[in-house]
């Protein structure tokens, strides 16, 4: 019995030292990873997008997964954190990439993506943690970083929100990395509203920078930049009135900040400070609205600004539109004090005047040099402010319905209307969707999208010229630097990052002909010969030696070359020759079919000479290195390719979709008479045969019994007691018969 509890006891204690090892190991502060070789030194570039440059290497996102997809640290390849080295970028060796982050890189907003600072890149993932019912909480959001060389993961995130859309930046103040988020209808305090929030990743400290504001905007030109800007209500808290119908303020702050405004509500009924703070704002108030209307003169709250001057204008409700390139642009709604008229009037000042210690709130807009009247009566959304060598605006790009149009301002204003001298039309093929804007040599470019595409189509146009460049466009010259042009049939997944350029190489994400599903980053090089970027005749050429293949494909007689067009379709996009070789043997192997059943050897000829690009197909035979091979111009790789890695599986789901698509099926043996039974007839035929081995059998058992007991019946009965008594008559022969003759016995 003792020998028995000791062994219980010793187990016991295995298991506890076990449990108490693997609780350590799971506790730990990093995830275990071996570091990847490499400088990882460096400047940053282009911080925020799903791709970002540092040094020697740009860092990308393996293409979109879904929040719900195994996030186990480790197992994630697509949606990882992957880099490639700018050399092998440059060389088009994009397969040659490492793992940074086995985790998955996902945000439900794509204003925000990857950003690096100092050794680390930082992210948002999936949240692998579990609730009480042991389900994974994907549909929340962890903020975490990993070190450059793949090593420091932390097990435990900074922050997670159960927002996974919620709009945020990593910014930096002072060496430290700040976590700057907004989060919409939050309850908070009770009341439902959108709140700004500030988390130190050095301290761990979260701050409430103003709670319950009306509408906000980061810095759309610099995603580091760690000021905001937002709207607030006016609320006389003491005697419970709201200004909101007539006026609204505007405030702005930093990541950095700590301190809140101090104000005083000592008066108010009830007030309890740590149950309903009322008002929280760490923000400095730039522009206050504050004006001459009759029902509000003279009753200034202590969230107002101060002013020695007697007010005379009208009050302003402030709507936010962009902040850019250290302007902040609104447009202000003037609450007249004379009459029911009002004027929307868009406006733009300097953040460097609004957070300046001469600037005065309420007055200083009003004053000359300050609040630059830009237009009146125009919409303050789809404008591109474009600024010059001195950072002053110079021009706008105005995004309408029917194209882009270009206004120099006139005395610092839009004019009003297209005059073809100061406003006039860059495009007129629709509503454009601003993707990026670039310099090529000392050309200006926009990139923008159209609607037709799977997603983001990829157009540009240079913006530099005037009137005279763009007129009669394009049809006058379709080759100009001033006409628009398409880039091949690039579509870029929309709702998610924008396309971006790095080294004249278009990153986007695949929503090209037959990659709709699969959603990985992909690049196309619009580099020419001589390392440049292609002019829009170069890509003009581009487009038509990529349209010329399927030109070319259709054009085929199918009475001659039958079943080759989709043949062809298939090699353009798998760049594979043995295949269809190996279908037309399994044709002949399994179903003794001629060879030539579907090609004939004409058809396999022309399929060889499309491979090589010989013969009638010479035209493409110019030829790119990707990956390490030579891809010619009649293969989808020598116009963009896959960035990175797709997933075993992905790859072949790509490559049976490709040749469902354009191939014959493979082939499979005829079924026996069986096998084409339908479940249900099989599944009877089965159990029908299964009983009647039952019955078989059990008629092998049953029937010698019952034959048995049968004979039994007829075999004749003997009377037990009859007794042979051969004591005197010991010479008789009992088993001789009447004669003599002897039968049985021994003898026998």
């Amino acid at each position: 019995m003792r020998k028995f509890i000791t062994k219980i006891i010793c187990f016991a204690a295995a298991v506890i030292v076990a449990l108490g090892i693997f609780l350590i190991s799971a506790c730990g502060p990093d995830y275990n990873a071996d570091p990847l070789a490499g400088d990882i030194g460096g400047q940053v570039v282009s911080n925020g997008g799903f791709a970002v440059e540092k040094g020697n290497y740009i860092y990308f996102i393996n293409g979109k997964e879904n929040n719900t997809a195994d996030n186990t640290f480790g197992k994630v390849e697509k949606g990882a954190v992957m880099r490639i080295s700018k050399n092998d970028f440059a060389n088009r060796n994009y397969s040659a990439v490492d793992t940074v982050v086995p985790l998955i890189a996902y945000s439900g907003n794509a204003n925000a993506g990857l950003f690096i600072y100092g050794d680390y890149v930082y992210y948002t993932t999936p949240s692998t943690d579990k609730n009480s019912d042991g389900e994974i909480q994907n549909s929340h959001l962890a903020f975490r970083r990993t070190k450059l060389d793949g090593t420091g993961t932390t097990k435990n995130y900074f922050i997670q929100l159960s927002d996974n859309t919620v709009d945020y930046r990593y910014v930096e103040v002072d060496g430290v990395v700040y976590i700057m988020y907004v989060a919409t209808k939050e309850k908070l305090y009770g009341t439902e509203c959108t709140n700004i929030y500030s988390y130190n990743t050095e301290t761990g400290e979260k701050t409430l920078l103003a709670y319950n504001v009306g509408s906000y905007l980061f810095d759309c030109s610099d995603v580091e930049n760690p000021r905001i800007f937002y709207t607030m209500t006016v609320t006389d808290f003491v005697t419970g009135t709201s200004y909101a119908e007539y006026y609204n303020q505007v405030y702005t702050v930093t990541a950095d900040a700590t301190e809140r405004n101090e104000y005083d509500f000592s008066d108010v009924d009830d007030y309890d400070a740590e149950k309903d703070p009322l008002y929280i704002n760490c923000g400095d108030l730039v522009l206050d609205g504050y004006g001459k209307i009759e029902v509000i003169n003279g009753s200034l709250t202590q969230f107002n600004g101060t002013t020695e001057e007697s007010l005379e204008r009208a009050s302003y409700t402030y709507s936010l539109s962009s902040y850019e390139n250290g302007y902040l642009y609104f447009t202000r709604y003037a609450h007249l004090t004379s009459s029911n008229d009002s004027a929307t009037a868009l406006y733009s000042i300097s953040d460097s005047d609004l957070t300046g210690d001469n600037w005065n709130a309420v007055t200083s807009q009003d004053k000359d040099g300050h609040g630059d009247y830009i237009t009146e009566k125009e919409a303050a959304s789809n404008k591109i402010y474009l600024y010059g060598d001195n950072g002053e605006l110079e021009s706008v790009l105005i995004l309408a319905s029917d194209g882009i149009q270009k206004a120099g301002l006139v005395e610092g204003k839009i004019p009003d209307a297209v005059n073809n001298d100061t406003r006039f039309y860059l495009t007129t093929d629709g509503q454009a969707t601003l993707l990026f804007t670039a310099k090529h040599g000392d050309s200006n470019y926009i990139y923008y999208s159209l609607t037709g595409g799977n997603g983001y189509t990829v157009n540009r146009v240079c913006y530099d010229g005037v009137y005279s460049d763009y007129n009669g466009l394009p049809t006058g010259n379709e080759n100009s630097e001033y006409a628009s042009i398409r880039i091949l049939d690039v579509d870029s997944l929309s709702g998610w990052y924008l396309p971006e350029m790095y080294d004249n190489q278009l990153l986007f994400i695949a929503q090209t002909e037959n990659m709709t599903s699969y959603e990985y980053a992909m690049v196309c090089d619009l580099n020419d010969k001589d390392g440049k970027m292609m002019t829009n005749a170069q890509i003009k050429e581009l487009n038509e030696l990529y349209s010329g293949v399927f030109e070319d494909i259709s054009e085929i007689d199918e009475k001659i070359y039958e079943n080759l067009q989709s043949a062809l379709k298939y090699a353009f996009f798998a760049n594979e020759k043995e295949y269809i070789y190996e279908l037309s043997q399994a044709y002949v192997d399994i179903k003794e079919y001629d060879f030539n059943h579907y090609w004939s050897e004409e058809s396999l000829k022309k399929y060889d000479d499309f491979m090589a690009a010989e013969g009638d197909w010479s035209d493409y035979a110019d030829v790119k290195k990707v990956n390490g091979v030579e891809i010619a111009a009649n293969k989808r790789d020598y116009y963009y390719s896959v960035l990175g890695k797709m997933t075993d599986d992905d790859v072949k789901a790509y490559t049976d979709n490709l040749k469902n698509l354009y191939l014959q099926a493979y082939p499979e043996k005829d079924a026996s008479w069986f096998e084409s039974l339908s479940t249900g007839a099989k599944a009877g035929f089965i159990i029908g045969v299964v009983l009647g081995g039952l019955i078989v059998i059990s008629a092998a058992v049953v029937t010698p019994i019952l034959v048995k007991r049968h004979k039994k019946k007829k075999m004749p009965l003997y009377k037990k007691g009859i007794k042979v008594d051969t004591t005197d008559d010991k010479n008789i022969d009992v088993y001789a018969d009447e004669n003599g003759v002897t039968h049985g016995g021994d003898n026998e």
